[in-house]
């Protein structure tokens, strides 16, 4: 940035951006000045931060009225990813890297998937959520090598287990969402605020929290929903991402097998059929009496079943996840039938016998 005082700098960068008449012009001074203003976020002097503040509304009045011009995203992932850079300053540089990244070219955002899983590890859960929201669109369009390298794969996750855990994790949420589901969170706190009025006794049950759709936790489907929910067709693509992603190899296979069964239930022929077919090439392979499968796929199957114990008394209503849907279940129940170690594993397979009993009568 220019030579002087902070904010000399700042008030040069200003007239600067009143002068740009063009696109062009208005991201050429976006490219070369944003990230270091953003910098000066960490300043000391109350005024110079105030100075960057202002300066960052009006450029976010003129950014959103343009939706053709670029930011630095590269740069600002970088500095976002800064160990040194304090938490206020990679706290607006995020706004930042939202903002831009969907603006970019496709290939452009392919080329920098990789890097938006690094910027993910050790960072606040809703910034991780962000990133991903910014990532799972791009997976549809990823070009894979056809043979699966460590060298070649354009994700390096091999040494990064937290981070496959989360991306997962997330992924497995983005599979169970529904096409069109909306969370009404207003109309549940109206029910809500009601009923405590009209009965005490009933609050305990009645948190006021919105329905989650099956196999999901009210927390979950906020997190999957986000500030831009997906359309029908965006969430679809979605989808089919996931399943291409999972296809690659570019996690660990037995670790996605559950993520292709509740894809192969899909209400969408493209995004089911594309799941099937994958399941069906990796049987020889899948091992359907490891635990760690048997055990993810009754977990979806039961959802999170209250339990006598100080672990189940303290999980949260709005982290408690409902069981699958039907339709999922049906997918489910062929592959714990053929598995040894599923009819051994208890309590679950009563449990689940128990559920099953009470869902044909």
């Amino acid at each position: 940035m220019e030579t002087g005082s902070d904010s000399d700098q700042l008030e040069r960068v200003f007239l600067r951006l009143g002068h740009a008449e063009t696109d062009e012009q208005l991201q050429n001074i976006i490219s070369k000045f944003l990230p270091p203003v953003l910098l000066k976020l960490s300043s000391t002097q109350e005024g110079v931060r105030k100075k960057v503040m202002e300066l960052l509304v009006h450029l976010n009045k003129r950014i959103k009225s343009r939706p053709k011009i670029q930011l630095p995203v590269e740069t600002l992932l970088v500095q976002y990813q800064d160990p040194a850079a304090v938490s206020f300053v990679t706290n607006f540089t995020i706004i930042y890297v939202k903002m831009g990244y969907p603006r970019l070219p496709v290939e452009k955002q392919c080329e920098l998937a990789p890097t938006l899983l690094t910027a993910m590890e050790g960072k606040p859960q809703p910034q991780q959520d962000s990133l991903m929201h910014l990532l799972i669109p791009t997976l549809f369009h990823m070009k894979y090598p056809a043979e699966s390298s460590k060298s070649a794969s354009p994700f390096n996750l091999a040494e990064k287990p937290k981070t496959v855990q989360l991306l997962l994790d997330f992924m497995l949420d983005v599979l169970l969402m529904p096409y069109g589901y909306v969370l009404n969170e207003s109309q549940s706190r109206q029910n809500s605020s009601s009923s405590s009025q009209g009965s005490s006794s009933n609050s305990g049950g009645g948190s006021g929290i919105p329905q989650p759709p099956p196999g999901m936790s009210f927390y979950a489907a906020k997190r999957v929903i986000g500030d831009n929910p997906w359309t029908p067709e965006q969430l679809e693509q979605c989808k089919l991402g996931i399943v291409k992603f999972i296809e690659a190899e570019q996690v660990p296979e037995l670790e996605a097998v559950l993520h292709l069964v509740i894809a192969s239930s899909d209400t969408r022929l493209s995004v089911a059929t594309a799941a099937d077919l994958e399941l069906k090439s990796k049987q020889s392979l899948i091992d359907w009496n490891n635990p760690a499968i048997i055990n993810k796929m009754y977990k979806v199957y039961l959802g999170d079943i209250p339990l006598k114990t100080k672990e189940g008394a303290v999980l949260k209503p709005e982290l408690k996840r409902d069981p699958v849907s039907t339709r999922v279940k049906l997918k489910i129940v062929p592959h714990l039938l053929r598995s040894r170690q599923a009819a051994e594993t208890f309590p679950a397979n009563i449990q689940m016998i128990s559920a099953h009993c009470c869902f044909w009568i």
